[in-house]
């Protein structure tokens, strides 16, 4: 196999990528992945479902390699040869133990809220998470482009799942069954810029549909790119201060993965009275969420999601800024059952603040109605200790 041939050659064994990861401690893993990957034998589910797909090991190696490069075709290569487990289909929109369509029946806050969906120059993509669980990313992003006049859509809703989440998982069936009918009705709506929330759906519009079906004929904006362009073209001009001394968390798939990280930081520093603690993503590390661990391994993933609130803790931060709906819930409950808690906002929501918009949250709830749902959708799902006590 070319991939594993590569990287033999260049590949010192030198542990660099393992002194930063936080969930893999064996360097015999990679010779495993090399023999799995060529001969389908050596490896245990449990050596790639631990895998945050977060870059770290690829930024600390002196060749750019690290170990996300062979776990991630090693994971297509597992669900081929065993089929679809409960972890590979839970957020596949036809799948019976989708997460988000478990959510909806329990009902409560995670109702759709009714946007606009007609055709506009600029359509706003949501993802899954800011549609039924943060929901409150989704208002505040609406609430933002409605006080700077833009003339848009929202694109949202199950049937137009973007499949990037599934296909890191092992399943590319709901990028390959929605990719086209996504671009189809982006073009329908007449669509100039798209407007993306979810670094995952934020990949597969700028990076993987391209790669298949060619370049769009419309922009794709991540929407801190977005609503820096917004605040440059002063259709958005911040008055109101927020005082607040604030840690920006990078999500890893949007930083280390597509690399966007200066345009948050540069709508932060626009807010009046806001001090930014971490002017780079020099330093960032992963909220714990990502590769599934937080099905997989709850209690590792909230406990790294701790270390975030003891890093901006330590810098004197009373907030904790993210732009991605899985890091926002990570970080909000391990902030939840830490003794270092502290609020943590999305970005969209925080600018909303500037314009005295402040959206209704209701996070012991949304904790609550994820934890239920990761138990009817997961087989053998054990709920996070503090959560087992709290929440059900």
């Amino acid at each position: 196999m070319e991939l594993v041939q590569n990287h033999k050659k260049l590949c010192t064994h030198c542990g660099q990528c393992l002194d930063v990861c936080p969930m893999y401690e064996d360097l015999g893993l990679i010779e495993r992945l090399y023999a799995f990957l060529e001969t389908g034998v050596g490896i245990e589910p449990e050596d790639l479902s631990s895998c945050l797909t977060c870059g770290l090991c690829a930024e600390a190696c002196p060749e750019g390699l690290g170990l996300k490069r062979l776990i991630s075709p090693a994971r297509k290569k597992l669900v081929a040869e065993m089929g679809l487990g409960t972890r590979q289909t839970m957020v596949d929109p036809a799948a019976d133990n989708n997460i988000f369509k478990k959510i909806l029946e329990m009902g409560g806050l995670s109702k759709v809220p009714e946007y606009k969906s007609g055709p506009a120059p600029v359509v706003y993509f949501p993802g899954c998470a800011a549609n039924y669980i943060n929901t409150s990313m989704s208002k505040a992003t609406v609430a933002l482009l409605e006080e700077a006049g833009v003339d848009y859509s929202v694109l949202s809703g199950l049937e137009y799942c973007c499949g990037a989440v599934s296909a890191g998982a092992g399943n590319p069936g709901p990028l390959q069954r929605n990719a086209k009918k996504n671009l189809d009705e982006l073009k329908r709506r007449g669509a100039k810029i798209l407007v993306t929330a979810c670094p995952g759906c934020f990949k597969a519009f700028k990076d993987i549909y391209p790669r298949v079906f060619g370049a769009p004929d419309f922009e794709v904006l991540q929407i801190s790119q977005y609503l820096e362009r917004l605040i440059q073209e002063r259709k958005l001009i911040l008055r109101h201060p927020l005082k607040h001394r604030v840690f920006y968390h990078d999500p890893c798939h949007l930083t280390r993965g597509l690399g966007v990280y200066r345009e948050a930081r540069a709508v932060l520093e626009a807010v009046p009275g806001t001090e930014l603690a971490n002017k780079s993503p020099e330093g960032s590390a992963c909220c714990g969420f990502g590769g599934g661990v937080r099905a997989s391994a709850p209690d590792k993933s909230l406990a790294i999601a701790s270390g975030r609130h003891k890093a901006a803790k330590a810098l004197g931060c009373d907030l904790i800024i993210t732009n991605c709906g899985g890091c926002m819930q990570n970080l909000t409950e391990a902030g939840a059952e830490s003794e270092e808690e502290l609020e943590v906002v999305d970005l969209a929501e925080y600018l909303a603040r500037a314009f005295g918009k402040n959206i209704k949250r209701e996070d012991r709830k949304m904790l609550e109605e994820v934890n239920k749902a990761y138990s009817l959708c997961l087989q053998n799902y054990i709920l996070p200790d503090k959560a087992s006590n709290n929440y059900l």
